[in-house]
């Protein structure tokens, strides 16, 4: 092989490069945009001083103050927030109305990204009403959606942290943690009638009987088919058959503040 093709080789491996770099500049700087906007959202009601924290009311959780009237501005489908302490979940939750796949590849403002958004199908209430409701987030690696989800892979963490928040113009849920483990790909909505007792009771019996290697089960906590429960739901990297899944019971629903 000659110098000239040598040479055309590496200029070739230097642009694809240059691409790549430029590429994974742009998508971090799209989740540190994404997230100060959030912020920016989130804190809106909250008293700033020069450099610090927001203080927070006292007696108020993080994510209650939520200016929903300014998400749903920017789009009306955005309807909900999710929380996980201890992690980076921290996000808008949307459902569009005729594409149940609609916000994999677009934002909460409803624009085109590939980071998508955390969201909710149409076999779902947007009123967390059913027996199971299922949020999906993409597992970005740079931490964002619901990459964090796999934190609770950890006895540790699974021990520590225990609660999900849910805030909704109207109500704020918040609910108890009983299972964390990786589950293959099948739609749970569609693979199980959940409206009927029977079937959601054995269904909890199998999630309670989960004994795999990452599998954390809080056996303590009951759980009955008269119960409501959440499920994230989130891919295992290099493994497309497989998702890994966050689950937990409603404990208290209030009047939001």
């Amino acid at each position: 092989m000659n110098k000239k093709i040598w040479k055309i080789i590496f200029c070739i491996g230097v642009i694809v490069c240059v691409i790549c770099l430029g590429l994974l500049g742009w998508n971090k700087y799209q989740a540190y945009r994404l997230q100060k906007e959030l912020e920016v959202i989130e804190n809106s009601q909250y008293t700033q001083r020069d450099g610090q924290e927001p203080e927070l009311p006292e007696g108020v959780r993080h994510g209650e103050s939520i200016d929903f009237d300014k998400l749903q501005k920017i789009n009306k489908e955005v309807y909900a927030w999710v929380y996980v302490p201890g992690t980076r979940i921290d996000y808008p939750v949307a459902q569009n109305a005729k594409d149940d796949s609609h916000y994999l590849k677009y934002n909460y403002k409803n624009e085109p990204e590939f980071a998508g958004c955390i969201y909710t199908e149409r076999l779902n209430k947007k009123d967390f009403t059913d027996p199971n409701t299922v949020l999906y987030g993409h597992n970005m690696r740079n931490g964002s959606m619901f990459q964090n989800l796999h934190k609770f892979e950890e006895k540790s963490f699974f021990r520590k942290h225990t609660e999900i928040y849910i805030y909704t113009p109207k109500k704020t849920y918040t609910y108890k943690i009983f299972a964390a483990y990786k589950y293959d790909s099948r739609h749970l909505l569609k693979s199980f009638n959940f409206d009927d007792k029977k079937v959601f009771k054995n269904y909890l019996a199998n999630v309670m009987a989960t004994r795999e290697m990452i599998s954390n089960i809080r056996t303590d906590v009951k759980v009955t088919e008269n119960d409501r429960i959440i499920t994230l739901s989130t891919c295992v990297g290099g493994q497309p058959d497989n998702r890994y899944l966050v689950q937990a019971v409603l404990t208290d629903e209030r009047e939001a503040k």
